[in-house]
């Protein structure tokens, strides 16, 4: 009987063991499938990793590499078929070996990890498995490293076992794991440490960046690369136990030296990339394509490097260059500076920065000329004038001090005149038109009234970029078609079946008007008069060239064109001091000429062909006049382009005396009787007839008022005065002083309302014209003009 109860109680102690064990097991079930779907995964997970902003060249190589708004470099991420299979498994050995068999917690890791650091007396391992350090590293990273967290931190481990597979969990976490050095990604660490991409990896190199995670700033292999070597092999050696490696394989490792290429994103075209930067489109995998070759643009720096080095002692200290392809309207090089690290301002953009671009301005106003009915035989007057402006009187100059009497539109263009071109702009109605002009062709910067400028705005008083200046210099290499300029190829995709660019053109003018320009700024002959026969801008090729060089040689300038690419070059300083008598032709010149003549070696220029609408004729460039059969013989002569229908008149024997030479109208008096004008002996003036050329002033107009400016010399008050009529006329005026000097009469202005009248002492004709002069303002009330 004493043993039923001894039974009894054995029966029920093993019900309860078993009731113990099963609840363990339901516990264990409960903890290992369910409990972890009550912890949320961290919504990093769920989101796309940030990518760096990848900069590509037109061919795909990459120009700059910026950090992504995390602060790391993290390329695109790569798929589980893009790992290279040795760089996995040298991850496993390292990390993970038994990651395909456990369920996101390595139980029998933990117990050995357990056992190590009990026996150690401090913790010597860890078992943490690769999906607990996906999970962590997508964490909130302020969140304290307590036990609770570790818990936290298995249980989503198990969640994300239970939703997704083991080869994505693996992907996201070379894709995600930091490598030190701000690289996140093993496609960053492999582009970072040996600037090759993963597929190119050795063994050796696999077990390098597979030893990096554990403790990349311990392990850091610009700082401590022993303590990675040992590392390295250890997983080697981890490998070849679990036949991942043969012992052959492992001794070439082990051999292996680690050539480290340190890479941090490359610094190609640095001023086209911080033009782009914020500014451009970001795709998904990071990368910006852009239309800059890269041949070109070291090609180009390396050219203004080496010119500049030949201005020392000339105060010239930077330069910027660009290159837009005309079809696309692509700008293909971009130099901003001499260097983008020169302490003297080399991260300006000088391609960006607004400065003065003297007579390069020019071609527009004559491209205006042509479309309101003058020709490249127009005969223009290269001759002293003053102009009445709200500041006081202006009075332009030639480059070189002179005057060349009576110059066709081709010849003051090609050798770049002021006094005509500033004619030529009051003539089509004064700086309004061509500042509408130019902001129509993209010029952004022309901020302020026409009025600002004035007429001097021809020969360029107003500040533009050179990029947009060569974008309308584009314009004219195109025969009149404008496009936007880009630095983005989506913005330019490749051409259509058709041939027609993807950015849409806009005729802005007729092509004839536009060649007769481009033939213009090719023609060596037609500048001459100022440049010489052997100038840097002669080219071996067609090739239209215009130069600019601003007041005081603070700026110079190069801009030209053939049918395939359009150049523009800037040389000066960005504190806007002077440059050394350096003028477009000494410095932007040189530079201009190499780059372009690299682009015709390297991928060929042509030039245009004629465009229907355009006729030839012969003519006097003296007089502008058409020479045929009928035409007396002539002493000058040469061939010229019009648009059909624009021939000039034909000489007759009534152009010309006795002697040959072009009969020249009275305006040109003082500059025929002149010692040093260029067409001495091939030139006089018309005879004079009183009876049919009473004396009219020119300047100044009746009614006209001027502002006296304290700012000018002598307050702007001197005014020369013009008229047209026989010889001997005599100038006068009952309230203000009228000199003559050498031939030309100057009136001395004076505040309140003056007349002024020319005579002709023989007739008695007389002209008469009223004018007001007022005092100059005071600073405050110059002060509340301008507000």
């Amino acid at each position: 009987m004493s043993l039923l109860p001894a039974m009894l109680r054995k029966k029920t102690t093993w019900r309860w063991a078993l009731k113990g064990l099963g609840g363990a097991a339901l516990l264990g079930a409960l903890g290992w499938w369910v409990l972890p779907w009550a912890v949320p995964l961290p919504p990093k997970l769920e989101q796309p990793l940030p990518v760096s902003p990848v900069f590509l060249a037109a061919d795909g190589t990459p120009l700059r590499l910026l950090l992504s708004v995390d602060g790391q470099r993290t390329l695109a991420p790569v798929s589980r078929a893009e790992l290279p299979e040795k760089l996995v498994q040298a991850t496993l050995a390292a990390e993970d070996k038994r990651f395909y068999n456990h369920g996101g917690v390595d139980l029998l890791a933990i117990s050995r990890a357990a056992l190590d650091n009990i026996t150690s007396r401090r913790v010597v391992s860890g078992a943490s498995t690769l999906t607990q350090q996906l999970v962590k590293v997508s964490a909130d990273e302020r969140a304290p490293r307590t036990f609770v967290t570790k818990i936290k931190e298995a249980l989503q481990a198990r969640r994300l076992e239970m939703t997704w597979d083991k080869d994505r969990i693996l992907t996201e976490y070379m894709n995600r794991v930091s490598y030190g050095n701000l690289l996140t990604g093993c496609a960053a660490a492999s582009q970072g440490y040996f600037n090759k991409p993963l597929r190119d990896l050795s063994p050796a190199e696999c077990a390098f960046l597979a030893a990096l995670p554990q403790s990349p700033t311990r392990l850091n292999p610009f700082r401590n690369q022993p303590a990675l070597q040992q590392r390295q092999k250890h997983i080697l050696a981890r490998m070849t136990v679990l036949g991942w490696l043969s012992e052959e394989e492992t001794k070439l490792a082990d051999t292996e030296a680690a050539t480290l290429q340190r890479y941090t994103g490359g610094f190609a075209a640095p001023h086209a990339i911080e033009l782009l930067k914020g500014e451009s489109p970001i795709a998904a995998d990071g990368k910006i394509h852009t239309t800059i070759q890269p041949a070109l643009q070291q090609r180009m720096e390396s050219i203004i490097t080496q010119r500049l080095g030949a201005l020392a002692g000339k105060h010239v200290t930077h330069a910027a260059a660009v290159v837009i392809e005309n079809k696309t309207g692509r700008v293909i090089g971009l130099a901003g500076s001499r260097d983008f690290f020169a302490e003297d301002g080399g991260q300006l953009n000088g391609a960006w920065v607004p400065h003065s671009p003297g007579s390069a301005l020019k071609p527009f106003t004559y491209l205006l000329a042509l479309e309101h009915g003058s020709t490249p035989a127009t005969v223009l007057q290269d001759l002293p004038i003053e102009y009445a402006t709200p500041t006081g009187i202006y009075r332009p100059e030639n480059y070189n001090k002179k005057f060349y009497g009576p110059i066709t539109l081709r010849e003051a263009l090609g050798n770049s005149l002021n006094i005509p071109a500033v004619r030529v702009l009051q003539q089509l109605g004064g700086e309004k038109v061509l500042c509408e002009e130019l902001k129509s062709l993209g010029i952004t910067t022309l901020t302020e009234s026409p009025e600002h400028y004035g007429l001097g705005l021809t020969i360029g008083n107003a500040p533009v970029r050179l990029l947009e200046l060569a974008n309308a210099y584009a314009c004219l290499a195109r025969l009149g078609e404008w496009k936007e300029w880009t630095l983005l190829q989506d913005a330019a995709t490749a051409t259509l079946e058709s041939g027609a660019a993807a950015i849409p053109s806009t005729r802005k003018h007729k092509e004839q008007c536009s060649f007769l320009i481009a033939d213009i700024l090719q023609d060596a002959q037609a500048r001459m008069l100022a440049f010489g026969p052997h100038t840097i801008i002669r080219m071996p090729f067609p090739c239209a060239v215009k130069t600019g060089t601003s007041t005081s040689y603070r700026d110079n300038w190069t801009m030209g064109f053939t049918p395939e690419y359009t150049v523009g070059v800037w040389a000066g300083n960005f504190d806007n001091s002077p440059m050394n008598q350096v003028s477009g032709v000494a410095g932007a010149g040189p530079i201009f000429r190499d780059i372009m003549i690299h682009l015709h070696e390297t991928q060929g220029t042509t030039w245009y062909t004629e465009p229907s609408g355009i006729v030839r004729a012969r003519i006097d460039p003296r007089n502008g006049r058409r020479l045929d059969e009928t035409s007396p013989t002539v002493r000058s002569s040469r061939d010229e382009k019009f648009l059909v229908g624009t021939l000039p008149p034909i000489a007759t024997t009534m152009d010309y005396d006795a002697e040959g030479k072009a009969l020249l109208s009275r305006d040109y008096a003082h500059w025929v009787t002149g010692d040093d004008h260029w067409l001495a002996g091939l030139v006089a003036l018309q005879p004079e007839n009183n009876n049919n050329t009473p004396p009219r002033i020119s300047i100044p107009v009746d009614g006209s008022i001027f502002q006296l400016d304290p700012d000018l010399k002598n307050k702007g008050g001197r005014l020369l005065l013009r008229a047209t009529g026989p010889a001997g006329m005599k100038w006068s005026s009952p309230s203000i002083s009228i000199v003559d000097e050498n031939g030309l009469a100057y009136a001395t202005l004076v505040p309140g309302q003056h007349e002024l009248r020319v005579e002709d002492p023989v007739t008695g004709a007389f002209s008469e014209v009223r004018i007001e002069v007022r005092d100059a303002l005071s600073a405050a009330e110059r002060l509340k003009a301008a507000q």
